[in-house]
């Protein structure tokens, strides 16, 4: 077996190849061993969470005698609230993650007393296996200086503990310390967890290279960074869009110089920019729709009109003013839909409804069609809140128009589920779900229904979503949408419920 000495003292020497003797201290020639005898450096050597070497200088110093501390788990050297930190730094040695740089300790001597050293260790391979040789140099005649430096870190941590704003101290892309709040983003139950990861492990790959960028520009100014746009993630592997913003701290936790990132969690406000967006949309929508419904109205009665009287006044071609006549009440149709998108909801509604009720009603409505497409509609109802207050007729319309589209969905038949239930974690809110079985619809043209004319149908004029939108936010509601190529799409409408009628 070969003995490697990385560093001593702080200071690099050379590799040492001698051969290899028994002692009651450790299997060390008798040169190194005389050597680190005479240091005024106390020296270990640490393998398997065992000591297995320490010069006579480091005995002294904890007030041990030599094969007092052979005996000893290493933690029980240090002060209980550095324990965390050393075992991390260890750790992070021993997997070659860091090799050189020194770190502030409390000591713990033989009669309990306390101290301050300074602890440089190396990664070795000692018998084949890896072990830490290290310094200990006693900083107690500094010990205002170092206590100054663990209260201030000790205040620091306190002060960000419980702060709103997720927070995270890093050093040369290794996470060193982690508030509350940033364990909350992360989805993490305890530091431990996300103290092993490095920046990159919670930085979505697109976003690895801006953040290098950043982290290097930070360290060459006191002046805090400007807040941008990245994406973390979390410990399930969710993507999680914040605001980043970072300064350099100097002397934490026995480091010269850290950098804190302070986080904003964005999605809330994303899915609000974007609701404000699709309000928008239909408010322009609709403004859109007033304008045509206007314009169209008059020539469209009077072509209605002058082909009824040309039906009154000629024997022949009845058959193509009949097409005519048809076309145009198809036309009519669609600015009906125009003029209802156009129309304000009102705000106050007329009573308190059992949306059960109107579904049923809804279903008999469509019975007809259901069946002339070989479409059976079943109802589960397991909720005993199924009253909201409402329009009736707003609210008819809009099962009409979804379960329309259900059964359209599934040209060779099939089933239509509708269940009624309790909203997940919401006991005030109720929740609609039509379901089909029919050819699904692909992501990217999910995300779009309900946007302004936008449609899967070759007929459709993309309104009756639109419309839907309105009514049931207007009603205070929210409408999704789930799909699946193959299998089917699952539309929800969630309303606020009321315990009974008045």
């Amino acid at each position: 077996m070969r003995c490697r000495v990385s560093y001593l003292n702080n200071k690099p020497v050379e590799k040492l190849k001698e051969k290899v003797l028994f002692s009651p201290h450790c299997l060390l020639t008798e040169n190194i061993n005389g050597l680190l005898e005479n240091y005024l450096t106390g020296v270990y050597l640490v393998q398997d969470e065992r000591v297995l070497y320490v010069n006579s200088r480091l005995a002294e110093m904890f007030g041990y005698t030599q094969e007092e501390m052979l005996s000893i788990h290493p933690v029980e050297f240090v002060h209980p609230e550095d324990r965390n930190r050393m075992l991390e730094e260890t750790r992070k040695r021993l997997k070659g993650m860091k090799r050189t740089a020194q770190y502030w300790l409390r000591g713990v001597r033989k009669d309990g007393s306390i101290f301050y050293y300074e602890t440089h260790a190396s990664l070795i391979t000692y018998g084949g296996k890896p072990a830490l040789m290290g310094t200990v140099l006693d900083v107690t005649s500094q010990k205002h200086a170092s206590e100054l430096i663990v209260e201030h870190d000790l205040r620091y941590q306190r002060l960000i503990k419980y702060l709103p704003e997720p927070i995270i101290v890093h050093d040369k892309g290794e996470m060193i310390y982690i508030n509350n709040a940033g364990l909350k983003l992360l989805g993490a139950d305890s530091p431990e967890q996300i103290l092993c990861l490095t920046n990159d492990q919670i930085t979505h790959p697109d976003h690895h290279e801006s953040m290098r960028e950043r982290l290097a520009k930070v360290v060459l100014s006191d002046e805090p960074l400007d807040f941008m746009e990245t994406v973390l993630i979390g410990l399930d592997g969710q993507t999680i869009e914040v605001e980043a913003s970072s300064i350099r701290i100097h002397n934490f936790l026995g480091r010269k110089l850290v950098i804190q990132t302070v986080f904003r969690d964005i999605r809330d406000r994303k899915r609000a920019e974007e609701a404000l967006i699709n309000s928008e949309k239909l408010s322009v929508a609709g403004q859109m729709a007033a304008g045509i419904a206007h314009e169209i109205r008059n020539p469209l009665a009077s072509l209605k009109g002058f082909s009824q009287l040309l039906k009154t006044k000629f024997d022949k071609h009845h058959d193509y003013l009949d097409i005519m006549l048809t076309e145009l009440d198809r036309i009519n149709g669609i600015v009906q839909e125009f003029m209802a998108l156009a129309k304000p909801q009102a705000h106050e509604f007329y009573g308190n409804h059992d949306v059960a009720k109107i579904i049923k009603s809804v279903m008999t409505l469509l019975e007809t069609q259901a069946v002339m497409n070989n479409v059976q509609i079943n109802l589960s109802i397991i909720s005993d809140s199924t009253v909201t207050r409402c329009d009736e007729n707003q609210i008819k319309q809009v099962f009409i128009n979804l379960l329309k589209n259900a059964i359209d969905a599934m040209p060779l038949g099939g089933e239509v589920d509708i269940d009624l239930a309790l909203a997940p974690q919401r006991n005030d809110s109720l929740a609609i779900t039509i379901t089909d079985h029919g050819v699904g619809i692909p992501k990217e043209q999910l995300e779009k229904l309900g946007g302004p004319f936008y449609t899967t149908k070759s007929s459709g004029t993309g309104l009756g979503l639109m419309i839907c939108n309105r009514i049931i936010a207007a009603h205070h509601g929210s409408i999704s949408f789930t799909s699946e190529l193959g299998t089917g799409t699952s539309v929800t409408v969630v309303l606020p419920v009321i315990s009974k009628l008045n």
